[in-house]
């Protein structure tokens, strides 16, 4: 069996990318813009870094999920 097909590489991808859409998911006490329960006139400028951050490991999640459905998809193809 080889441990480097095409199908194992896309399932290990999508492992570290459900991991981290999960971990990164944006909480429900950030807000997008930074903004408190009190409205004031500037935002959090540390909740609006925090949701950036998320903002990218979200999307490389979902990136790695991607590719990692499409390397099992084109590993099934090529048996």
């Amino acid at each position: 069996m080889n441990w480097f097909s095409l199908n194992n590489i896309g399932l290990f991808l999508d492992i570290i990318g459900v991991l981290l859409v999960w971990k990164f998911g944006i909480p429900n006490d950030i807000r997008p813009k930074g903004e408190s329960f009190l409205l004031i006139e500037r935002g959090n400028k540390e909740d609006i870094q925090k949701t950036k951050t998320y903002k990218i490991w979200q999307t490389v999640g979902l990136i790695l999920l991607i590719f990692g459905f499409a390397l099992q998809l084109i590993g099934n193809i090529i048996k």
